[in-house]
């Protein structure tokens, strides 16, 4: 029995029988909490909000399977697994104070998985054949009050209570043969057939601070159900014609349709006033078919002494049909008939030398292109212009350059030095959109820039000593475009940390453990007179100290304090915290 995150148990066993089989099983249970608090304004009366609550998600898992290792026969193993999730989990959707999207919204979370899983390994004349199939019924159950109006308080005038509910059964089977064909090719191929159907329902109602009905939307869902199914073929080669040079080369094809379509009520008004509470009954439905090819090949030469020189390229061609459909009596009905290309390419070189024991320097170069163009066959809305149909092509070009230098001047010394350049650019052709939004054509739609600085160092004096210590150093930028909006800044800021640890062996039974770890960060925008002062600024210390001491073969014994601070300018301090732990550990070994 061990222990994890604010003490909730975990138990594991494993019963085992040479050439007969096996049984194991486990139970975990954990809590992960959230915060409460929403947004921060600073220039508002009240520039954050909090709930008073206490969120966490109670998660469980529990599992057993029962194994089949007898000799010359196939390998078998039969198990059942059980997850749930229950409790609650802050949001992002937060709810309007003073014309700022600041007030929380926690969501109520049920969740259950069963999955029923059979795997079956067997060798058969040189080929290794694997086969693994997956059963699993899936249900979930959510529900948020989402604030719509808030004026004086203390809780919102208005709200949206959402329930939401879906279920599916999805079932899985792969199938996984290899062998090696001669002394320099291996061969490897697959098959994963996969299916899956759910249904999914929503009931929305608008509530005053009373929880009674008033103005707003009644949103609902008789039935939705969705259906795919997922072919995946896969063959793969590794190649070793000479000595020196080795290749892997593969292919994957998928092939995806899905289905869906239901009834909804998109009502809205006052139900307390007769004649102003209209009916909305709609349909909607959305097909999706989806080919995917990708190509990957991968070559490495050592024939250069202390040397090795790498290249890769991996190539993806991705076909999309898609169809969205609502109608019915409500102003936004539409129909959009879609098909999608996509060519993606990712490819990588570089080498790694150490000409001396004592230096090692490695290096690559890495470029990425997406391109993908949409053919919208057929474009109806009766409001406005149809969204996403009026972007008619996207391009997505990255580059990245990566270096690394060791050094080992003494056996009890070594550092490393390392740089990384990442840079990104987005770029989208549009339609004209009418109103005088965007008279269309190529538009830089943003940029992504980051230098990353690493310095690591490892110390060991003494053979009872042992110190590392990592340094990182990173500067990001991002940029979008933009109308001269000024709520719409750069988003730009320095990244520092640093993580250090340190052990002393006293003598064979007893060692002291120091840790200790920093980063700061300052990407807070200062545009809080024109909109959200977005972006977050921090400072976080942790310090860890502990001894651990060996009793005997069987009992190891450890003892552990910790201290945490926390500092988040950018919330107002609203998720500050100091924190203070202490960890004691017992293991007992049976043999």
């Amino acid at each position: 029995v061990t222990w994890g995150e604010v003490d909730e148990p975990t138990f594991k066993l494993m019963l085992e029988k040479t050439d007969v089989g096996f049984i194991r099983a486990g139970v975990e249970q954990w809590r992960r909490y959230y915060d409460d608090t929403g947004g921060f304004h600073r220039l508002l009366a009240m520039p954050s909000y909090s709930l008073n609550q206490d969120l966490y998600l109670e998660r469980s898992r529990a599992w057993i399977d029962f194994g089949l290792t007898r000799p010359h026969w196939p390998q078998m193993v039969i198990g059942y697994e059980y997850q749930s999730k229950k409790g609650a989990e802050s949001t992002l959707q937060w709810g309007p104070v003073g014309g700022k999207n600041i007030y929380p919204s926690p969501k109520e979370v049920d969740e259950h998985t069963h999955i029923i899983k059979f795997d079956l390994t067997q060798e058969m004349a040189g080929w290794h054949i694997e086969d693994s199939a997956r059963v699993e019924f899936y249900q979930l159950d959510t529900s948020r009050d989402d604030a719509i109006a808030f004026t004086t308080g203390p809780r919102p005038d208005t709200i949206e209570r959402v329930r939401e509910k879906s279920s599916h059964v999805q079932g899985a089977n792969s199938i996984r043969v290899e062998k090696q064909i001669k002394d320099w090719w291996l061969l490897s191929s697959g098959y994963l057939f996969s299916k899956y159907d759910g249904d999914a329902s929503l009931n929305q109602t608008t509530l005053d601070a009373n929880n009674l009905p008033t103005f707003g939307r009644y949103w609902s869902t008789e039935n939705i159900t969705r259906r795919r199914d997922s072919h995946v073929f896969s063959v793969a080669n590794l190649l070793q014609p000479v000595d020196s040079l080795s290749a892997s080369v593969g292919v994957q094809s998928e092939w995806t349709h899905q289905e869906g379509f239901g009834n909804i009520h998109l009502d809205a008004g006052d139900p307390n006033v007769p004649g102003f509470f209209f009916l909305g009954p709609a349909t909607i439905a959305s097909d999706l078919d989806k080919t995917r090819t990708m190509e990957n090949i991968a070559v490495r030469f050592t024939k250069i002494p202390r040397t090795i020189l790498f290249a890769e390229a991996r190539l993806e061609q991705e076909d999309i049909g898609q169809f969205e459909r609502k109608d019915g009596a409500v102003a936004e009905q539409f129909l959009r008939d879609t098909d999608a290309t996509n060519d993606r390419r990712d490819w990588r070189a570089g080498f790694n030398t150490s000409p001396w024991r004592w230096l090692a320097l490695s290096a690559h170069y890495r470029g990425r292109v997406s391109d993908s163009d949409y053919d919208h066959r057929r474009d109806i809305a009766l409001q406005g212009d149809g969204y996403s149909a009026f972007i008619t092509a996207r391009t997505i070009r990255g580059d990245e350059v990566q270096a690394k230098l060791v050094l080992r001047p003494s056996a009890w010394l070594k550092t490393t030095l390392t740089y990384e350049r990442v840079a990104t650019d987005y770029r989208t052709v549009t339609g004209p959109i009418s109103g005088d939004i965007t008279p269309g054509g190529d538009i830089n739609a943003g940029n992504y820039d980051a230098d990353v600085y690493g310095f690591n160092l490892t110390l060991t004096p003494f053979r009872q000593i042992y110190f590392s210590g990592v340094f990182t150093y990173s500067d990001t930028r991002t940029v979008t475009a933009h109308r001269n909006f000024s709520a719409i800044v750069p988003y730009r800021g320095d990244t520092y940390s640093f993580i250090g640890s340190a052990n002393c062996a006293l003598n064979v039974t007893t060692d002291l453990q120091v840790a200790y770890a920093f980063s700061q960060t300052d990407f807070g925008q200062d545009n809080v007179t024109d909109g959200l002062p977005l972006g977050i600024n921090y400072t976080r210390h942790s310090l860890l100290a502990g001894i651990s001491r060996k009793f005997s073969e069987r009992v190891k014994a450890g003892l552990r304090y910790g201290f945490y601070s926390y500092a988040e300018p950018s919330s107002g301090g609203a998720n500050d915290y100091t924190a203070h732990g202490v960890f004691a550990t017992l293991a007992f070994k049976w043999q």
